[in-house]
């Protein structure tokens, strides 16, 4: 016969609903991405985000503050995964094939969810401090990852972030290009084309084509 003891009893209710209740909040995110995507930061009343979440507007209250509080939880969704994404890519691996998967990293983000990739570059809402601050956050953050890969291929701090900042820069902007145009070509062809341009620019400079970086293609 299994025993409980008091405490077991006393957790196993509150496990449940925060179980429970992380769930709901999932619901919510899914459901403010979706409506936040068609129509817009302005365009979007908490109304309609509890209606495409199957809840009452006090319900939804009870998880988020405000419209504000919970465009910013959606977004920090996007810029962690887009943080991580880089992360991963540059784990592993050396020289061109480690710029090839960051380069790549980017144009996953936002090939994987165009609505995401929206609401990250394209914020309705870019006088809000709180939500530049986040982006310039999520991709200052991008760039300290990068740098921190040439500076221990022997490059100076202050070169090692220049050329973080423009790596990371010109793979956004090309991967949103591509995909605002269409995506006119295969993925694997533009994020070689970027690749060519970043690899030469990165191999020229200096010490990092004897150091690390450049030590496999």
């Amino acid at each position: 016969m299994t025993i409980l003891h008091s405490e077991d009893l006393a957790t196993e209710p509150a496990a449940s609903v925060d179980a429970a209740r992380a769930q709901r909040r999932q619901v919510v995110l899914d459901a403010a991405r979706d409506v936040f995507v068609a129509y817009g930061y302005h365009g979007t009343s908490m109304e309609d985000i509890g209606s495409r979440a199957g809840m009452s507007k006090p319900v939804l209250y009870t998880h988020y503050a405000s419209k504000l509080d919970l465009y910013l939880a959606v977004l920090q969704r996007y810029l962690d995964r887009m943080v991580e994404g880089v992360r991963n890519a540059l784990a592993g691996t050396k020289g061109e094939q480690k710029v090839r998967r960051a380069v790549g990293a980017y144009f996953d983000f936002v090939d994987e969810d165009a609505g995401g990739h929206t609401l990250v570059f394209e914020s309705p809402v870019p006088s809000e401090p709180c939500v530049q601050w986040r982006v310039r956050d999520a991709m200052n953050t991008c760039a300290v990852l990068v740098s921190a890969e040439l500076r221990a291929a022997g490059m100076d701090d202050v070169r090692a972030f220049a050329c973080a900042f423009s790596l990371v820069g010109a793979s956004h902007s090309t991967a949103r290009h591509w995909l605002d145009a269409g995506r006119p070509i295969p993925k694997h062809e533009a994020v070689e084309m970027t690749v060519t341009l970043c690899w030469h620019g990165l191999s020229s400079v200096g010490v990092v084509n004897r150091g690390a970086l450049g030590s496999a293609r």
